[in-house]
């Protein structure tokens, strides 16, 4: 009988440093200081706490209607339901957890604010204040007639370290920040960010916000020079909620990753914190970028993106972790160094109903770039059966592009089929360096099968990358199918009525997901080299790789056992901390 595989992927926190609404955001496309979506700025929340406590706010629970000719005086807030306003409001319109429809010849005198829904103006309606609008939920509980802050979700405990002070107002806060900044790794070890951000309101819907944070590897040194600190520095200005748009200007030196699309960025840092295991290859990226954005609509939003950067390789370090100190980390591959110039292009459409659980909608995103360097150093001994000679006169360029394509469906009341299709690689120009290279293999997306079971590294056989398991591929191609069932259990432990058990209870235990999966993919070279697929076709269906599994997923906590199909692959046991996708 074969040997089961146990591939635990667990994972410490991603990149978390955030002045209330504020995290940083690390990837291999660029470097950047953001909003994080899904998550409320707490000073919001605080201030829907005390709006809605407030002894002159009227409260009102569920779907709620204001005719035309009606009027509400005073300050007015609404939980759990849509709100349609036809009348008039003397005062502030507050919607927690629903949305609002403001119809023509409404008239709010005061703000309009909408935490955990939408809001709808037609034409002739007036909003006399200011209208915000937050997508990210309330979490509350009950307290006799009032509202106050939910508990602390365990799994935010897994995500969110740091010790923050902050001051000022909802419009306009300051704060001093101490966090983690990234995922644990090999490199860095637990990179630690700290300083001040700063977010003002310039005038109704412009909002200014400015980062000045370090960054402290507390694995040490990267080179010979002093590179145990970094930093990140980033200035936006936004205008609008919905639509918006705005441009940002970012200065960095920070550790990135080669490929971010598989495993969450929490799973990678636990797994390599507790065993050791780290799933990713790292490089060093110094530079400036600007970008400018539009949302037209709270679905749809654009981003255009020039980077310049110097990008240069890195070593593992040994940073210590709970288990398995004594075994060495695999090697970090060196990368193609160089200053590299890009400009890249992403669309994004979302009409998921939740982004971290949806049971319905879409998520579309594509970006495009194109890449050069005056100056780029290959690394030698890669075979040219991998990839052609990369020119170092000064001519450098290639062209990259991703492409992620999600859909979510519920078939039942308690069924639900996922379904989603990535593509992503070279499409034209030289060949692309290594630290934009591919792979694909377990534990995610393809759990049933090891890690990097396809990465076009046979030929790779000189000694800078023994040990590595380099990403050589130059395109990826992967579909993904899930259907989840949901098993009815619920119990709760201080809840009052059931149509609002969620917010009120202080414990809740509901039933798990099973689900049932399927993946497909390959990665592959392009060109015409002895070993290689022409460009103009993909892989023989015989080439791909296929798996088939079972799960249990409970709230995100996941067991999954996988087997390969195209391969003679023992059964592997993957332990998640999210949903696969």
């Amino acid at each position: 009988m074969r040997a089961t595989v146990l591939t635990l992927v667990c994972l410490l926190a991603p990149a978390v440093a955030r002045a209330q609404d504020t995290a940083i955001v690390i990837n291999p496309e660029s470097v950047s200081v953001a909003p994080q979506p899904g998550e409320l700025p707490r000073l919001v929340a605080e201030e829907a706490i005390r709006f809605y406590n407030a002894p002159t706010t009227t409260r009102l629970v569920g779907r709620s209607r204001l005719p035309r000719g009606n009027e509400w005086r005073g300050d007015v807030a609404v939980r759990n339901g849509t709100v349609s306003v036809g009348g008039r409001i003397q005062g502030t319109l507050l919607v927690i957890n629903g949305d609002a429809s403001v119809d023509s010849g409404a008239v709010i005198s005061g703000d309009l604010i909408v935490i955990g829904g939408t809001a709808t103006q037609t034409p002739g309606a007036a909003v006399g204040g200011e209208m915000r609008v937050y997508r990210a939920p309330l979490g509350y509980r009950t307290q006799g007639e009032e509202i106050a802050l939910a508990r602390v979700n365990p799994r935010r405990w897994l995500r969110n370290v740091g010790v923050e002070k902050s001051w000022g107002t909802a419009d306009s806060r300051s704060s001093l920040t101490l966090a983690t900044g990234g995922t644990f790794n090999r490199v860095e070890g637990l990179p630690v960010v700290f300083g001040p951000m700063f977010d003002w309101k310039l005038q109704q819907n412009v909002r200014f916000r400015l980062d000045a944070l370090g960054v402290f590897r507390t694995a040490g040194d990267l080179t010979d020079r002093r590179s145990d600190l970094g930093y990140l520095l980033g200035t936006e200005l936004r205008a609008g909620e919905v639509p918006a748009y705005g441009a940002e200007v970012r200065a960095y030196d920070a550790v990135v990753p080669v490929e971010d699309w598989g495993l969450h960025n929490a799973e990678i840092g636990w797994s390599a914190f507790l065993f050791q295991r780290d799933y990713r290859d790292y490089y060093l990226s110094k530079g400036l970028a600007g970008r400018v954005f539009v949302q037209p609509t709270r679905l749809l939003h654009l981003a255009l993106d020039v980077r310049h950067e110097w990008q240069t390789s890195v070593a593992a370090r040994d940073p210590w972790t709970l288990f398995r100190h004594d075994q060495p980390w695999r090697p970090n591959p060196p990368i193609d160094a160089g200053h590299y110039t890009t400009v890249s292009g992403t669309v994004t459409l979302d009409t998921r109903n939740d982004r971290t659980d949806p049971t319905a909608g879409w998520f579309v995103s594509a970006q495009l770039e194109s890449s050069h360097s005056k100056d780029v150093s290959p690394q030698t001994g890669v075979p040219t059966t991998v990839r052609r000679p990369i020119p170092t006169d000064g001519s450098y360029r290639f062209t990259r592009a991703f492409f992620d394509l999600r859909r979510y469906t519920r078939v039942s009341p308690s069924g639900r089929v996922n379904l989603r299709l990535l593509a992503g690689g070279w499409l034209g120009g030289d060949p692309l360096p290594l630290q934009r290279r591919l792979s694909i293999g377990g534990p995610d997306p393809l759990a049933g099968y090891g890690f990097r079971g396809s990465a076009c590294n046979r030929d790779i056989t000189d000694a800078a990358f023994r040990g590595t398991l380099l990403a050589a591929c130059d395109r990826v191609l992967l579909v993904q199918a899930e259907y989840r069932g949901h098993i009815s259990l619920h119990w709760a432990y201080n809840s009052s009525r059931p149509e609002d058990e969620q917010s009120k209870s202080l414990f809740a235990l509901r039933g798990p997901d099973l689900v049932v999966l399927g993946d497909a993919g390959q990665a592959w070279l392009v060109g015409t080299g002895p070993g290689r697929v022409p460009s103009d076709r993909l892989p023989t269906i015989g080439s791909w790789l296929g798996n088939l599994g079972l799960g249990v997923d409970w709230g995100g906590f996941g067991l999954y056992v996988a087997k390969a199909v195209t391969a003679g692959e023992p059964l592997r046991f993957t332990l998640r901390l999210d949903h696969r996708f």
